[in-house]
């Protein structure tokens, strides 16, 4: 199974879309100082980052916990329908057109 490979920055707009399903950290090397975030979309791929410091694919990871335990995800960017969704600028009003004319 091939991983997609992203930077840091970019897991945690994935996040903020509400994409991430779940984060682990995978060490690089024996002695333990680098490492990648790994990352479980709900779309069921897998992304991670390259291998990066211990301490800094830690602080991502927990970001991400942070926010997961929090909920954010659920609140941001969700597949839904937007066909009922209008956009109200490109609407026109009676009273915008009676406004532009007194003026």
């Amino acid at each position: 199974m091939t991983r997609i490979v992203m930077k840091g920055r970019d897991i945690e707009s994935l996040l903020f879309m509400g994409k991430i399903k779940s984060v682990n950290v995978e060490y690089c090397d024996e002695s333990k100082k680098t490492a990648k975030v790994i990352v479980e979309t709900i779309d069921g791929d897998t992304v991670e980052t390259e291998c990066i410091a211990t301490r800094a694919a830690g602080k991502i990871s927990v970001v991400v916990k942070h926010y997961l335990r929090m909920g954010v995800d659920k609140l941001i960017i969700q597949n839904t329908d937007m066909s009922n969704v209008k956009n109200v600028d490109t609407e026109v009003d009676e009273n915008e057109i009676q406004d532009r004319q007194d003026t």
